[in-house]
This record gives C-alpha cells, sequence and structure tokens, in this order.
C-alpha cells in the first residue's frame, strides 16, 4: 500500500453559497438514500424494543438481555472486516440493494414462525438478530464509503446530522406504528411490513444515480486477495493520527455499551415502572438523538468535530452518574435524554471525521475493520456487566458507566489531533 501523508486536521473550505439542507435535497441521489433508509428504520423497532423487554421480563434477569446485546454486535466482530474489504472491492450501490432484499427474506421467514398471537421463540429471535445484524455489516461501509462522494466534504456534517436525525425520527414512529399494527393484525403481519420497509429501501436505492468510484490504487497490475486488502485496511488507519486515536476512542467508549442493557432492570426494580416506562425512557433518549443528530452540523462548524466530540462524551458521561443517583422517573427520563444527545454529537463528529480523513479506495475497509475493532469491546463489557448487575444491582454499574465515558472524554481532550481538529 502506498504510504498516505500525515494529517493532523482537515482544512475547512469555503462552501458554495445557500441553505445546506436546501442543497442535500436538490440531490435525488441523497434523497433517495435518505428516503430508502427512513423507510427502513421505520420498521425496525418493530421487533428491536420488543426483544429486550420480552427477554427480560420472561427471564427476570439482566444477563439474558446482555446476551442478547451479545448477538446484536457479534456479526461486526466476525465479518467487519470481510465486509469493509468487499465495499471496496464491489459495486457500492448493488451491496446495498442485494443486502436489503436479503434482509426482507430474513423477516419474512421470521413472520412464518410466529404462532398466531402468540409470542416470538427465543431460537427464532436469536438468530434473526444475528442474520439481520450481518446483513447491516454488509451494508454499512458501502454506505459510510460512498456518502463523502454523493454531497461533498463541505456538507458531510451536515448529511450524517441529517441522517441520523431521520433514523431516530423514523424510530419513534415505528415504535408507535408497530404497537398498532400488532394490536390490529397481529404479529406475524408486523413483522411482514417490515419486510416491506426493507424491499422499499432496496427499490429507492436500485434507482438512484450513484457516484461510480474515482480512486483506484497507487499501484496495481493485479487485484490483492481480501486477506491484504484487509491488511492494507488496517495500514491506511495506522497511516492517519487522527483516525488511528478515533478508532482506540471508540473502542473505549463502546466499552461502556453496557449501559444500554441496564435499562429493563433500571425501570423495573429501581424506578417501579413497566414496560410502558421502559419505551419511554427509550423514546426519550431517542429525542436527545434526534435533538443531538439535528444540531450536530451546526454545533461542528462552531466548535470544530474535535472539541465536539469531547464535549458531547463528557456531558453523556455525567449524565449516566446522575441516573445512577435517580430514583425518580422524570429526572432520569431527563438525564437518558441529554446522554443521547452527548452520545450522538460525539458519535457524528467520528463519523463524519473519519469519513473526510480516510482516501476513497480504502473507504469501506476503514470502516469495516473500525466496525469490528469497535464492537469487540461490546461483548465481554455487556456480559459482565449484566453478570455484576444480576448481583450487585444496576446503579453502581450505571455509576462505573459514566465515570468510563468521562475518562475517555478525557483521553481525547488530551490528544491534540483530536483536539484541534476540524473539517
Amino acid at each position: 500500500m502506498a504510504s498516505q501523508p500525515e494529517i493532523t486536521a482537515i482544512q475547512p473550505e469555503s462552501p458554495p453559497k445557500g441553505c445546506n439542507y436546501r442543497r442535500l435535497f436538490r440531490d435525488s441521489a441523497f434523497t433517495l438514500l435518505l428516503g430508502g433508509q427512513t423507510i427502513s428504520n421505520i420498521g425496525d423497532p418493530f421487533f428491536n424494543l420488543a426483544v429486550m423487554w420480552v427477554i427480560y421480563t420472561q427471564s427476570g434477569s439482566t444477563l439474558q438481555t446482555a446476551i442478547v446485546q451479545v448477538i446484536w454486535h457479534l456479526s461486526k466482530v466476525l465479518f467487519g472486516p470481510l465486509a469493509g474489504a468487499l465495499a471496496d472491492r464491489w459495486d457500492r450501490k448493488r451491496i446495498i440493494v442485494i443486502t436489503n432484499v436479503l434482509a426482507a427474506v430474513v423477516v419474512s421467514a421470521v413472520a412464518t414462525a410466529i404462532p398466531a398471537r402468540g409470542p416470538l421463540s427465543p431460537v427464532v429471535v436469536f438468530v434473526a438478530v444475528f442474520l439481520l445484524n450481518t446483513l447491516t455489516t454488509f451494508s454499512g461501509p458501502a454506505h459510510f464509503s460512498i456518502m463523502p462522494e454523493v454531497v461533498g466534504r463541505d456538507l458531510l456534517a451536515t448529511a450524517s446530522g441529517l441522517v441520523a436525525t431521520t433514523r431516530q425520527v423514523a424510530s419513534l414512529a415505528g415504535n408507535a406504528l408497530a404497537g398498532v399494527v400488532i394490536a390490529l393484525v397481529g404479529t406475524a403481519w408486523a413483522v411482514v411490513a417490515d419486510a416491506c420497509t426493507f424491499l422499499f429501501a432496496a427499490l429507492a436505492v436500485a434507482v438512484a444515480r450513484l457516484p461510480v468510484r474515482t480512486s483506484v490504487p497507487a499501484s496495481s497490475t493485479q487485484r490483492p486477495s481480501l486477506l491484504r486488502e484487509i491488511v492494507d485496511g488496517w495500514r491506511a488507519i495506522v497511516d492517519l493520527p487522527i483516525v488511528r486515536a478515533l478508532v482506540w476512542l471508540s473502542v473505549l467508549i463502546n466499552i461502556s455499551s453496557f449501559i444500554g442493557p441496564l435499562f429493563p432492570a433500571l425501570v423495573r426494580e429501581r424506578l417501579r415502572g413497566d414496560a410502558t416506562a421502559y419505551g419511554t425512557l427509550e423514546a426519550m433518549g431517542a429525542i436527545g438523538s434526534i435533538a443531538g443528530s439535528a444540531l450536530a452540523g451546526m454545533l461542528e462548524r462552531r466548535l470544530g468535530v474535535g472539541r465536539l466530540l469531547v464535549a458531547g462524551w463528557g456531558v453523556a458521561g455525567a449524565c449516566a452518574i446522575g441516573m445512577a443517583a435517580s430514583v425518580s422517573f422524570p429526572l432520569t427520563a431527563a438525564l437518558e435524554t441529554i446522554l443521547a444527545f452527548g452520545l450522538t454529537v460525539g458519535g457524528i463528529s467520528v463519523g463524519v471525521l473519519t469519513q473526510a480523513l480516510s482516501p476513497e479506495y480504502y473507504r469501506g475497509r476503514v470502516a469495516g475493520v473500525t466496525a469490528a475493532l469497535i464492537a469487540v469491546a461490546i461483548p465481554p463489557s455487556t456480559l459482565v456487566a449484566g453478570w455484576l448487575a444480576d448481583i450487585v444491582g444496576v446503579a453502581p454499574l450505571l455509576a462505573v458507566g459514566g465515570a468510563w465515558i468521562l475518562g475517555v472524554a478525557g483521553l481525547a481532550w488530551a490528544n491534540p489531533h483530536v483536539r484541534t481538529a476540524h473539517i
């Protein structure tokens, strides 16, 4: 692999005049990508939230919900590097279309396994979660790689924030619609509706005029093996100091991802709530994510992407500690809203900076390798936290998670490449 120059920050460009959102929506390719993803995201909550709550209420164990979280991320660990290499080797549009069609097939198969008005078998849930997230693992690097070419560098932060905003709005709408559909026509037909959203996403991308790959390897007479391409993706990360730092900071921040699976136990044991309260807490988190996504582009232009990352993680850590001390549902819900806001602006900062800095030819592999490394931290921390929560309760684990996030924010501030980064 050709050596990449060391870059410590992206110098701001003079963007064309006009409203950023208006410029984005004038681009039919971006609009179709966004529309397909949004409709698909509406279908996802038809089973995601139910999985966590049903598993916990049936088992009464936080460890059981932690196992679902492990399965959720296992595919990224196993297939992330391969998915990134294929995104750089194959047509990215075709990857996105095929993975959405296959997701529709998987969800349709789940619908046929649902007894009339009966609960989902845990085995069916575990297998479906693994397969669906495997497909997401393969489509993710393709989306990540192509977006800078679709919107341009100056609109990347705004576009990423808009994508995240619509994803969270779609999640809220999906949660509301799922309850109505299940009540009226049953679980199986609700899952069929989810399959239809995947097919819509595939169609939207299929008709979009997406840019073809423009960059090629510096010197190549024969395509290298997939293993060599994966190794080259890691070398591309190593050669970029900000990206390298962001990868390790993301690995560290994801150790705190055990906080999410603690919420069912937090609601039931500490706040004395039920499934409605749990759904409300998740909804408040979605509202915080929506606000963070919508404001990320503006905040990035004011603070710089590095400072925004540090501020977001710092706020999130403080809120997690506050949730550990709270026994009031309204206060806990408010803190969860702010926590989700902070994590969202931090996550968008990491994503857009990595996208903008990574060379196009290696961008898919950077995404795949990064996703695998980041996901490695989630299963062990989640399992250990789930086991400990059954012993000591959820409050001490929430406090530890918040302190950990604050520590990672401090490490990000201490890194001059990250702290001073701009797009």
